[in-house]
């Protein structure tokens, strides 16, 4: 604007020189206005419409509320800082701080835990990016998954509103002993007992097979293993997994009631399977976590672990220190009469525009961010990019051996819950399932009246808040 001024002084002041001297100054004009134009181009005052543009030294300030992916985003920060020119600020926040306005500090981006967007963006805190996707030939629908990106910043449940990008993004997968799996003593002898080849299981009744056999196959190792519900990491259990691949579910997806979907004959089939699979794992695995889970199929003291895939690498390597050779998979499905369905638990942190920030500084880092070559670097590193032309090339897949299996486990992601509720929800179901879990006699009449009771204070907690209408 101060140009445009500077501009059009100008220009006013030759035109009245011209009409006082009673001549045509029209070529000085012109001469006089390109050497000024090349002035301020050279200078950095003024772009060409259409041109890509400079920030310059303009300062970018991130926030981050979720205090894992603080130092993958202050190393982001640095190379985006070395790369361009711009002073990047990276500011850690209080999870979930946009439920009250006062409490989220200004920022250009907000980098946060899926659960808590809702909750950002219910608040104004976000802007809604559907213009951009509709409209930036770098950032748009095309390059992302639809359920991930759904899934991290759809709000409100099914409106089609997006308010958060895929950041980082992660799911449960299957580690195995491939080293067991091929050799020839235990193929023929599992051919014998089960009547069909030993192989990746496709289902969770051949995963229990696979890990009743080699649970009894000697003694130098369990058959399975997992995070349990009583220790450090409950999250990493995969009781979500399971009970969507027997076709149930938390809440019914058009009512949002918990009752007469999470207490089912389905859900209750599931339960079954995790106390079967329980049973065949170390006498202590319910109180394992991510870090107990990953020792031991590193060690060789479980033949199959279920663990999230950010855990792989680190049992890569722990695993060729002990010469063990481990394979890795997505987790199965499961057939019932009416079908056969499949979910894998997905934890994800979605990147988002703030509110009342520079829109401008936001769309261009997210444009950096998300270029193949930078989400590329990113999956070197150990993380799982978000963009599709990534995701499905040679160079990601061959990255390492387990890869491969990710892309298919983001595209059948489930979670639990996000938004407002997410928390008390979760803790209502993993109670339910540790009850039912610990008891390894108990019949079916007595967990559905423990999954009655759960449902019931699940569908409470949503009217209570207007959750439903």
């Amino acid at each position: 604007m101060i140009i445009q001024t500077v501009l059009s002084t100008w220009v006013s002041s030759i035109r009245s020189a011209r009409l006082w001297f009673n001549q045509s100054l029209l070529p000085c004009e012109v001469v006089l206005a390109a050497v000024l134009i090349c002035f301020l181009m050279v200078s950095g005052c003024m772009t060409i419409p259409g041109s890509p543009v400079n920030l310059g030294h303009a300062g970018l300030t991130i926030l981050v509320d979720d205090s894992r992916e603080l130092a993958v985003v202050q190393n982001l920060a640095e190379e985006y800082e070395n790369q361009t020119g711009v002073s990047v600020a990276v500011k850690q926040i209080s999870a979930g701080s946009g439920n009250t306005s006062a409490a989220l500090p200004p920022g250009d981006l907000l980098i946060s835990g899926f659960s808590h967007i809702p909750g950002y963006a219910s608040d104004g805190q976000l802007v809604p990016l559907n213009i951009i996707l509709n409209t930036s030939s770098s950032v748009n629908w095309t390059i992302f998954e639809r359920p991930s990106l759904t899934m991290v910043g759809e709000f409100p449940d099914r409106s089609g509103t997006i308010y958060a990008l895929p950041f980082d993004q992660d799911a449960l997968g299957i580690a195995f002993r491939a080293d067991l799996f091929d050799d020839p003593n235990k193929t023929a002898a599992f051919c014998e007992t089960y009547g069909y080849p030993l192989a990746v299981p496709g289902s969770y009744e051949e995963l229990e097979d696979v890990a009743e056999f080699f649970s009894q196959y000697g003694s130098q190792h369990s058959g399975i293993g997992f995070a349990g519900l009583q220790g450090s990491d409950p999250i990493s259990s995969p009781w979500l997994s399971l009970v969507t691949s027997y076709g149930s579910g938390i809440s019914d997806r058009s009512s949002g009631l918990a009752s007469g979907t999470w207490n089912s004959s389905r859900t209750i089939a599931a339960m079954t399977m995790i106390c079967n699979l329980s049973s065949l794992g170390p006498s202590d695995a319910a109180t394992w976590g991510d870090k107990e889970v990953a020792e031991a199929i590193s060690s060789g003291s479980l033949a199959i672990a279920i663990t999230w895939f950010s855990q792989f690498s680190g049992i890569q390597a722990m695993s060729e220190e002990h010469n063990l050779s481990v394979g890795y998979m997505p987790l199965p499905g499961e057939s019932m009469d009416d079908g056969s369905f499949r979910g894998i638990t997905i934890r994800m942190t979605g990147i988002g525009i703030r509110k009342g920030g520079s829109e401008e500084r936001a769309l261009a880092f997210l444009t950096w961010f998300y270029s193949p070559d930078v989400q590329l670097s990113y999956g070197k590193v150990g993380h799982q990019p978000a963009l599709i032309p990534v995701l499905d090339s040679y160079s990601y897949l061959s990255l390492n051996p387990y890869n491969r299996a990710f892309p298919e486990s983001m595209r059948v992601g489930v979670t639990a819950e996000k938004g407002e509720h997410a928390e008390a929800v979760r803790l209502i179901c993993e109670d339910a399932i540790n009850a039912i879990v610990s008891d390894d006699t108990m019949h079916s009449e007595e967990m559905m009246r423990i999954l009655n009771a759960s449902a019931s204070s699940i569908d409470s907690i949503r009217l209570k808040q207007n959750y439903l209408s």
